[in-house]
């Protein structure tokens, strides 16, 4: 009885709540520009309301294929339910020119609602036109033809077909040779109706890439090669079959010119191209030459931030300058395009007792002014006193140059100083003598160790060494895979190789295609097999990044095959 009572509630609750929402009715056709031999569709919507005595408009410029044809859908978001009811017609064109669908009307909640009306530009069949152009194709677009080094490139691969592909198939892909390229996954992905040479199209992006240019010239990019499937009918004189016929489409040759970076460049030229934002951020203001003073300088932009290099933030006069650490670099995705983030860790020692000014600045070629910009995100005064002498801080590696160790002159001995004639009462005495012996132990010690160690068999050393360079390159790889993240897993593969060949044969990011990376392998002396399966452990990351082929299926055997793969190069470059 109470659980009844409850839904008669809830019921009314609903009711009263769906009386107080907005109540819409819209129409919309689905094409803005059509041939007049083609087809378009028309949809009436009606929200949050149950209607009646549905009027729709006049259709006197155009046939009725279809329709009415009804559906209804509720959707919820963020607790507020939202319901819905459509009609559709499919209608054709009877004549060319701008012809109009004029206003519906529907009597919901007691009161009546108009449609908005729509217009549609009808265009006449250019049947030379038609012939001309052809029934599908692909084609690479760019955001720009004229580049910088270093500037961001969007390329969008668009398909435009006049038939519903019911699948696509990648065959081949360009090599890129000459960029740097990051696939993006948030861009528009929805068909979009177009005209072209006379002939309607729908037209959808597959997959888009950030370029960067690493080197000046003319570059090209191949065409890209796919085949996709679409419905056939074929009748004969007793019957009438659907088959897929496998179209093959192309895309043309596209060509970047790509010029130097004006000279002359500012002394403090970080590498940055594109436009930038920056934040900086210090742990104290107050401080005394025993204490490091820490500062995080954070970059952001449009740009490949794998070319910046730490800028020097303090005058190199008054401070010790530490190697700083890049604790960030990432790359994050937009519909407007690729975002980099790197953030420098310093640690910044005072020479001296004052009062400085610390304005950490970023400079950078900015692409929109096509000049070379300085950007000071904040100025700081920080108020150094002396120390005693006793350092609260800890570095690895010291870049600048520690000031000059000078040795003082001893003081002379005075008449409270006794010299000590039984040397062998003295602890340093019978350490002088004990040290040899010492040193001589160690040493035979240390000789034995190298003899057990080096009677091992050598391969196995040298797989143990290899094996610890793989897992060490391929750590991110590894997490990917264990949380099977296919898209993040081949980025992080395709990266930790590209890194393993650069830092193992000093190669420069422009050095990075995988014909040099071949001509490279090669000429160290690695077998052919061994640069083949790189080539083909490269080509199958390109394609599951940039063709979308990237099964979870794959990860562990492609995990396996990238450890295999530097440990086996370990071994044949230094065998």
């Amino acid at each position: 009885m109470r659980v009844g009572l409850l839904l008669i509630l809830l019921s009314s609750l609903t009711g009263l709540l769906a009386q107080h929402q907005d109540i819409t009715f819209t129409a919309e056709l689905s094409k803005e520009r059509m041939l007049k031999n083609s087809t378009v569709e028309y949809n009436l919507t009606l929200r949050n309301a149950q209607g009646e005595q549905l009027t729709p408009p006049d259709f006197k410029d155009f046939e009725v294929l279809q329709g009415p044809n009804r559906s209804i859908g509720t959707t919820i978001i963020n607790g507020v339910a939202t319901s819905q009811m459509t009609l559709s017609w499919m209608l054709q064109p009877k004549r060319t020119g701008t012809l109009s669908v004029g206003s519906a009307s529907v009597r919901a909640a007691g009161r009546t609602y108009r449609s908005n009306s729509q217009r549609v530009e009808v265009l006449e069949l250019d049947d030379d036109g038609v012939t001309a152009a052809p029934e599908n194709f692909l084609r690479v677009e760019v955001s720009t033809d004229r580049a910088y080094v270093g500037q961001q490139i969007i390329l969008n691969l668009n398909l435009y077909a006049s038939v519903n592909p019911i699948s696509r198939n990648m065959v081949r892909e360009p090599d890129l040779d000459g960029f740097f390229a990051r696939p993006r996954r948030r861009f528009d992905a929805s068909p979009v109706n177009v005209m072209e040479n006379g002939r309607e199209y729908q037209r959808r992006t597959l997959a888009s890439l950030a370029l960067f240019p690493i080197k000046s010239g003319r570059l090209t990019i191949d065409p890209y090669r796919m085949v996709i499937g679409a419905v056939r009918l074929r009748t004969n004189s007793s019957f009438t079959r659907r088959y897929t016929e496998q179209i093959p489409v192309n895309s043309d040759t596209v060509y970047i010119e790509v010029q130097e970076l004006p000279q002359p460049r500012p002394a403090d030229f970080s590498g940055g191209v594109g436009t930038y934002t920056a934040s900086v951020q210090i742990d104290r203001d107050r401080m005394t030459t025993d204490d490091a003073l820490k500062m995080v300088l954070q970059i952001t932009g449009q740009g490949d931030v794998q070319r910046l290099e730490a800028p020097t933030p303090v005058d190199e006069a008054n401070w010790n300058i530490y190697d700083p650490q890049v604790i960030q670099e990432e790359f994050m995705d937009s519909p407007s395009g690729m975002f980099g983030r790197k953030a420098f860790q310093y640690q910044l020692v005072p020479k001296r007792g004052g009062t400085y000014t610390v304005a950490p600045a970023l400079t950078y070629f900015n692409t929109d002014s096509q000049r070379y910009v300085s950007l000071v995100p904040e100025t700081f005064e920080v108020v150094v006193a002396g120390g005693s002498g006793q350092k609260t801080y800890q570095v690895d590696t010291l870049t600048a140059t520690e000031e000059a160790l000078m040795l003082l002159p001893a003081p002379p001995l005075t008449d409270r100083v006794r010299v000590e004639r039984d040397l062998g009462s003295q602890p340093a005495y019978w350490a002088l003598i004990l040290l040899p012996l010492l040193l001589s132990g160690g040493l035979i010690g240390y000789t034995r160790y190298r003899q057990q160690r080096d009677a091992r068999d050598p391969a196995i050393a040298l797989r143990e060494r290899a094996g610890k360079v793989a897992a060490a390159r391929l750590k991110e790889a590894r997490v990917h895979l264990q949380q099977v993240a296919p898209r993040p897993f081949y980025d992080a593969v395709e990266g930790a190789l590209l890194r393993y060949l650069r830092d193992r044969f000093s190669l420069q990011v422009a050095d990075l295609s995988r014909k040099n990376i071949q001509q490279v392998l090669a000429g160290a002396g690695a077998d052919s097999a061994l640069t083949e399966r790189y080539d083909q452990l490269l080509a199958r990351c390109e394609m599951a990044l940039y063709a979308g082929q990237d099964s979870a299926a794959e990860l562990g055997e492609t995990y396996a095959a990238a450890v295999d793969l530097i440990t086996e190069t370990e071994r044949q470059l230094r065998a």
